[in-house]
């Protein structure tokens, strides 16, 4: 069998890189010729993988500052509603708005991708293109060379369908749009998804999915592993963050999350530490005497050495504390984070915090976390629901399997490799 030749994209790092990773290293350890497309401001840290890299299109336009209330809120004078994400009709104007604006931005990103995106496949001719459930020039690319593409992904329901028109049937005019340029047909982003999440998390979705179930490998990064991680603490090891994408855009608004999370946990019985990027980090001063800041730590080297995480909702922290076996609590900073935070809950990981039910809400939880075994036991098997699912190897060797019969993929022949 040739070697195949597949094309990882993403618009965006490292959150929505970093799930990818596993897949493409399996394929590439396998044999195949692996090829990472990124804007330029993904260059570095995808480079950071020891995936080849080739850099398409321009970085689009940072996005306006915002409060953290409007962060949370995404412009929304109330709640967004329980199961709004399997029907979008639950949402008010303001809200349905928000979402607009959002997929308008997908398609300003994958205009400023398509054109390098589609050459670079022409010159690359994979026969699969692997893209995150965002990247709106991954299917378009896929649809020019004429090959099958997979979404990969698990903030699912809030991301797919994303390129319909408010949700519902019709395209949306400018993702259409994407493909008339080329001469191309539209074509769904999410039909056919290697899913990461444990069953027990997820929720209905709003649209048919195929799905290729895959075991989550956690992949935060490259980074060190500091000597004082082997000392374990006489207290319980507690670590917050408030992620990495609010960092890199909102400085601010990510010091303040950070600040709160640690007014929450800063407690005599705990032994804090702070996860945040050197540039957080810097603008930390003033934190409780005996904190611990860690830079260039990769969660999956962090978080095995922990007894809990306080976060904000993201799905590679969400999912890196379950396979590392540590109680969560999510205090969700926004409307896709609150759906990740609930699948946790209901999962019986961890436990949900609102954001406006203030600290002492947050250190009722932590409490409960650290020595509820009823919620350590549910972790427990949610954990073994993540060891029974297929590996990346399995995966990438399925898909290598259904690559050699043409057309599999395109009608949906999907492979699912046993565990």
């Amino acid at each position: 069998m040739t070697p195949p030749r597949v094309l990882f994209t993403t618009w965006a790092a490292p959150g929505h890189l970093y799930p990818m990773v596993p897949l493409a290293w399996a394929f590439r350890a396998a044999g195949a010729d692996v090829l990472v497309a990124v804007p330029p401001a993904c260059e570095a840290v995808t480079g950071a993988t020891g995936l080849p890299v080739a850099v398409v299109g321009e970085d689009a336009a940072a996005p306006p500052k915002a409060s953290a209330e409007q962060i949370r809120s995404w412009g929304s004078p109330r709640p967004w509603p329980a199961g709004w994400t399997v029907r979008p009709e639950l949402l008010d104007a303001e809200q349905t708005a928000a979402l607009s604006f959002a997929a308008a931005k997908q398609v300003r990103i994958g205009q400023a991708m398509a054109d390098d995106l589609v050459r670079l496949a022409g010159r690359f001719r994979p026969d699969l293109v692997v893209c995150d459930t965002l990247c709106f020039a991954g299917p378009v690319a896929a649809a020019a060379v004429g090959v099958p593409h997979l979404a990969q992904g698990w903030e699912l329901a809030t991301l797919l369908r994303a390129e319909r028109l408010d949700r519902g049937e019709e395209w949306l005019p400018g993702y259409a749009e994407l493909f008339e340029r080329y001469g191309l047909e539209p074509r769904a982003l999410c039909e056919d998804l290697v899913d990461v999440s444990p069953p027990s998390t997820r929720v209905a979705e709003s649209t048919p999915v195929r799905r290729i179930p895959m075991r989550f490998v956690p992949y935060n990064g490259a980074g060190r592993r500091p000597a004082w991680l082997a000392e374990r603490p006489r207290r319980p090891r507690v670590v917050v963050t408030s992620g990495i994408a609010l960092g890199r855009y909102d400085a601010a608004t990510a010091v303040e999350v950070t600040r709160s999370f640690v007014r929450s946990v800063a407690l005599p019985g705990v032994d804090l530490v702070v996860a945040a990027g050197p540039d957080l980090a810097a603008r930390l001063d003033g934190l409780p005497t005996g904190t611990r800041v860690a830079t260039g730590v990769p969660f999956h080297v962090l978080l095995p050495a922990c007894d809990a995480v306080v976060h904000h909702g993201g799905a590679g922290t969400a999912l890196t504390a379950v396979v590392s076996g540590v109680p969560q609590v999510v205090v969700p900073q926004a409307p896709p984070y609150a759906e990740i935070a609930d699948r946790i809950r209901r999962s019986g990981a961890g436990v949900t915090v609102d954001p406006g039910d203030g600290a002492a809400a947050v250190r009722d939880a932590l409490e409960r976390m650290l020595g509820d075994g009823d919620h350590r036991a549910a972790l427990a098997a949610v954990r073994a629901e993540i060891r029974r699912q297929p590996s990346p190897a399995d995966v990438a060797a399925g898909l290598r399997r259904a690559l050699s019969r043409p057309g599999a993929l395109i009608t949906g022949e999907l492979p699912c490799p046993s565990s």
